[in-house]
Parts: structure tokens; sequence; C-alpha cells
């Protein structure tokens, strides 16, 4: 009973703060919304298609300019003009005639080339009577092309317009069933009796109108001086009804025009130059009814949001309330020592996220105490097999001892057997004495040559050394026997394996802060199974019986300097192997700790 006013509080609560967030918000984002559109939107019709239309005049007249272009060519200059109507006068087909109109006909066909919206052009000089220039056949006959209605357009225009545009249709041949549509632009030239030309292609213009119309039932349209349709966007067909001419002799620029399909806001933009007529056609119900559809849509969203909220008041305090009776149940039965319900699978809300982490709590600590006592037996453990596996390595090293003076006496002086036993028992030595500790280069090769010593004896004549170190490396430190099981593994998979006698060679430089060795062999290579192989096995940390010391001296440089240093292996089959080191150039006395990585220079 007691949890019952609480629950209560709870919902009211929960209740109180949806209606707030819903609500409120609502009302206010709906009321000044309504009142906001309304107003603007009649102030701003007429000013966005004014500007509208002027943006689209610009864009359509910037692609026409290009008869100003052609008029400077083919008009104004003279010496142009000039050779183009001499071609079209001749009668003879020289080579100077042929070779001069070729290079007419490439001049002229650059545009439709470089300008997907020209599709060609026309020059025709009143001099040359039925000849004239096209870009795409050079000197064409009108008797010769299907396209002869331009010539019947400038012909029957007045000889006092200079300029004038016609949308047309051209069978490309006589037995074409669907003709092309074009626009073409004619200017009268001004030096002497003739035309140009200018084919363009209407879905280009017509492109660029559907891409800056902003209402999707708008219609934008362009006409010529003679009421002619030149170019629309891809909503003018649902304009079936309308009197384009109507509209056209309205002396308004912003009006609204009553027609059978409805009612139309319509506004004009006048191009002086071309004559031509910039219209902006939309249905008025896409402006004006909206506020209003806009007033019923915010009433009936209030009372879905109503509704909403008080669902949700309900539900979250439901599922609130359970929630924390569970996480209060849980925390006492930790406290009591009972059992503890299983984890959800699935965070689904703060609260689950609660039960989760108090679960795991518990689960880690009592884990924690566990894998304490497990790694305080295995520190016992290998505590034990140290002091075990130091045993035998020194009764070694004692016994090694003990043979290398008997061998001394029984010859009275140094002896190869005496010697490879020295140089046995200085290895050992140096690799039971303090392993972990840092040593310098020079301290490390010179032991690496007691090894080498060992098995130049026993591989008599197989295999040179070369030492290429520089004199400066040698007072860095690294890390003991990071040599010696490289070299060992040259003479076993490479050395061993190869007929005659190969060569180890040791390089050690610095570069860039960093301590580079390589040790080079030119013996039998590993194959390109193998190679992948191994390097599958050292970029996952794991050993490989063949290639033991490599894998160790990865393992060793790895845990002393850091996950990036490692052994790089690269090798050729029948060629030789190369093993390289890249670690810090650290001088004697220094301890490996937070390290500069090195680069892949």
């Amino acid at each position: 009973m007691a949890g019952q006013p609480m629950k209560k509080r709870f919902f009211l609560k929960n209740l109180t703060l949806f209606l707030i967030l819903l609500l409120i918000p609502l009302i206010i984002f709906g009321a000044s919304s309504i009142a906001l559109t309304q107003n603007e939107l009649k102030n701003n019709i007429n000013t966005n298609n004014a500007s509208l239309l002027k943006q689209t005049k610009e864009n359509v007249e910037l692609v026409l300019n290009e008869i100003d272009q052609l008029s400077l060519v083919y008009d104004t200059n003279a010496d142009i003009g000039f050779e183009m109507d001499a071609i079209l006068q001749s009668s003879s087909a020289t080579y100077e005639i042929n070779a001069v109109t070729k290079i007419i006909k490439g001049f002229m066909n650059a545009d439709p080339s470089a300008r997907p919206y020209i599709y060609s052009i026309y020059v025709y000089y009143d001099s040359a009577g039925s000849r004239f220039f096209s870009s795409s056949e050079g000197v064409a006959g009108l008797a010769n092309v299907s396209d002869k209605a331009w010539y019947e357009s400038y012909r029957n225009q007045e000889r006092n317009k200079t300029f004038w545009t016609e949308a047309r249709e051209i069978k490309r041949t006589s037995f074409d069933e669907n003709p092309l549509q074009i626009m073409s632009i004619y200017h009268r030239m001004s030096s002497r009796n003739g035309v140009i030309v200018l084919n363009i292609l209407p879905q280009y213009i017509e492109n660029i109108l559907t891409s800056v119309t902003p209402l999707p039932d708008q219609s934008i349209l362009i006409m010529n001086a003679d009421k002619q349709i030149l170019f629309k966007n891809s909503t003018t067909a649902l304009l079936q009804d309308i009197d384009l001419k109507q509209i056209s002799e309205s002396p308004q620029d912003f009006f609204t025009m009553k027609f059978a399909s409805g009612t139309y806001i319509i506004s004009k933009h006048q191009s002086e130059r071309y004559g031509w007529q910039y219209l902006s056609i939309v249905p008025q119900h896409t402006l004006y009814e909206f506020p209003s559809e806009l007033s019923g849509f915010m009433l009936m969203l209030l009372l879905a949001a109503f509704v909403i909220g008080l669902g949700l008041a309900y539900f979250i305090t439901k599922r609130n309330y359970g929630q924390i009776s569970k996480i209060v149940h849980i925390l006492d039965s930790a406290e009591s020592g009972n059992p503890l319900p299983p984890m959800s699978d699935r965070i689904k809300d703060e609260y689950s996220y609660i039960i989760n982490n108090i679960l795991k709590t518990f689960i880690e600590h009592s884990f924690l105490k566990i894998a304490l006592s497990e790694k305080k037996f295995r520190m016992k453990a290998m505590e034990l097999t140290a002091l075990q596996a130091q045993i035998n390595p020194h009764f070694l090293f004692n016994t090694l001892k003990t043979i290398y003076w008997k061998s001394y006496a029984l010859s009275g002086n140094q002896n190869e057997v005496s010697h490879m036993i020295e140089n046995l028992s200085d290895l050992l030595d140096y690799s039971l004495s303090k392993p972990e500790e840092l040593v310098t280069l020079e301290e490390e090769i010179r032991r690496t040559l007691s090894y080498t010593e060992i098995q130049q004896v026993r591989y008599k004549d197989k295999f040179e050394m070369i030492w290429d170190v520089d004199e400066e490396v040698s007072r860095y430190t690294v890390i003991k026997l990071i040599l010696q099981p490289i070299i060992e593994n040259s003479i076993y998979h490479g050395i061993r394996e190869k007929e005659g006698k190969s060569k180890i060679k040791v390089k050690a430089f610095a570069l860039k802060g960093f301590l580079r060795l390589s040790i080079i062999d030119n013996g039998a290579g590993i194959n390109p199974e193998t190679m992948k192989k191994i390097k599958e096995k050292l970029k996952d940390s794991e050993d490989y019986s063949d290639h033991i010391g490599l894998f160790n001296t990865d393992k060793r440089l790895k845990l002393t300097y850091g996950e990036e240093y490692g052994v790089q292996l690269k090798s050729k089959h029948g060629f030789g192997t190369v093993v390289s080191m890249c670690i810090p150039t650290l001088p004697e006395g220094i301890v490996p700790s937070t390290l500069d990585r090195p680069s892949d220079d």
C-alpha cells in the first residue's frame, strides 16, 4: 500500500513533463507558423518569382550569347567572311580551296563539339546562291540537305529585323519518323548580306528551367515575340486549358488569373534584347491553401500528442517503478548473501544499465578474488621452477670449466678443444648471468664471436663472417643474445643446406634515433610457403618449432621495447635471407620505458 502513493506521484510527474514537452512547443510552433506563413507568403510570392525569372533569364541568355561570338567571327571579321564567301561562290574545287574548306569546317564544328547544347551552325551569304557553310557538313547545298526551313524563315523575315528565334523540327533523313526538336536563333549579318543560324537543343535549356523550379507543380515557360513556346520545364504539360496569349497581353507583371482548371498566380519578366517573355505559372491552391491545411493538421497533432503523452506517462511510470523495485531487491539480496538474478543480454534503459553494472561489479569482485589466489599459486610454482632450472646450467658450466683445465693440462697449452670449451663456457656464462640485464652492442658482438668461432670449427670452410658495425653504435645498449639466435638460424636453415662456402654479414648503424641491426646471409633462403607461415606466426606471436631462435628473439624484443618492435624477415628462395631489427638507441645505463615508435622510413 505504501508504494501506491509513490506510483501515483511518479505518474503525475511524468504526465506533466510529457505534456509540457509535447503540447506547449506544438502550440507555440503551430500558431506562429500559421501566422508567419499567411503574412510572409503573400509578400514573398512576387519577390521570389521575379528573382526566379530574372535568374532564369540570366542563365538562359548566358547560353544564347553564343550567337554574339559567332557574329564576331563570321560577320565582323572581314578576312574570314571574305574567305568563306569566296569559297561558296567558287565553282572549282582546287587543292587550296579544299584545304581551307576543311579548316573552316573544323573551326565551325569546334563549338558543337565543346558545347553539347549546340546542335549545328549555319553561315549563309546571299551572294553564294543556294550554297552555305554547315558545321556538320562543311560546304552544303540547299538541294542536297533535308533541313531547308531555316532558309525559308530567313527569306520571309523583314530586312530590318536583325534577330529572331523560332522552334523548329528537323528531319535528319527523308524517312525520319521522329523529327528532332530544335530552337533556331537567327542573326542577320551587318557587314554583308547573309545570316548566321545557331541551332540549339531545347532539352539543355529545359533542364536548366527544371533545375531552378522550386515548387513541384510550378510551370516556367519562355515565349518568343510570336507567342510561340520556345522552352518549358517538365510540368508545363499540365497547363492544357491556359490561354498563354491572354497572359502575355496582360500589362501587369504579377497577377492572378482564372481558367477552367483553376486559379493561377502568374509572374512575367521581359527580355529586352531577344523580345522573349519568361513566365511563372503556379496553381493558387499550392501556395494559399497550405496555411489552412496547417491549422487542421496542428489541431490533430495536438490531440495526438495529448494521447501519446498520456500513454507514455503510464508506460514509463510502470516500467521505472518496476526497475527501482528490482534494484532495491538486488541490493537487499547482495547484502544478505542470497543468489543474484542473471544478467540481461541487452541494455534497454538507464535502469537496465544500473542493474547490469551492479551485477557486473559483484561478479568481477568474486572473479578477482579467485584470479588473485590463482596468480599467487602460479608465482610460487614459477619460483620453484626457476630455482630448479638454475641448478642444471650451473652444474654444466662448472663441469665445462673442469674439462677445460683437464684439456689444458694434457697438452700443456691452448689447443682447439680447450679453445672451443673456453668459447662455450664464455657463452654459457653470458646467458646465465642476469639474463634481463641490458648490455652494450660491443659486448653482445664480443660474446657472439665466441659462438661463431665454435661453429666455424664445426663447419670448416662452410661460411665466412663479415662484421659491418659503425663505431658510434657500439655504446648503445641492447638485450642479451639478440644476434646469436639469428646467426644460428642462418647457419642451420640457410648455410648448412647450401653447397659451397657462404657468407653471413652483420650490419649495425644508427638512423633517425634508432639502432638498425641486419643479419644477412646468401644461403638457401626460404620458400614462399614456409615464409608465409613464419610471418603469420610472428604476427600472431605464436611459436614455430623450426625457427625457435627467431621467434624467441621477436618475443623478447616486444616484451622489452614494446609490441611495435620485433624482427622483420625477408627471403628469396635460393638467394638468401635478411633478418632486420629496429630498436631505440639507448646509451649504456639507460633502461627502456616509454619509447617513441620508429617511422616506416
